[in-house]
């Protein structure tokens, strides 16, 4: 039987993040959630859905990034060379 080829940490890590980042901010759409007017209300709800939103995309794109780093083209550090040399 062949064996299945290992899927890469980094397609796991943004299954999770996606799944994450639509649960909050489904949590944070739920109509009528907080009361209309309900202050304490929309600071509670706020800080339960919107702080781990904001946490978990940032904390995502660093491990992302770490994971997966960009490839560097060569015509673009040519050309970054080309324009250090001009001055410009």
């Amino acid at each position: 039987m062949p064996e299945k080829p290992k899927t890469p940490a980094y397609k796991k890590t943004e299954k999770w993040w996606l799944i994450l980042v639509v649960l909050f901010y489904v949590l944070y759409n739920i109509p009528g959630v907080p009361q209309y007017g309900d202050a304490r209300g929309a600071i509670i709800h706020g800080a339960l859905t919107i702080i781990p939103i904001w946490v978990i995309v940032y904390v995502g794109m660093y491990i992302l990034n770490r994971q997966r780093k960009l490839k560097v083209r060569q015509d673009a550090v040519a050309s970054s060379d080309n324009n250090s040399e001009e001055g410009v």
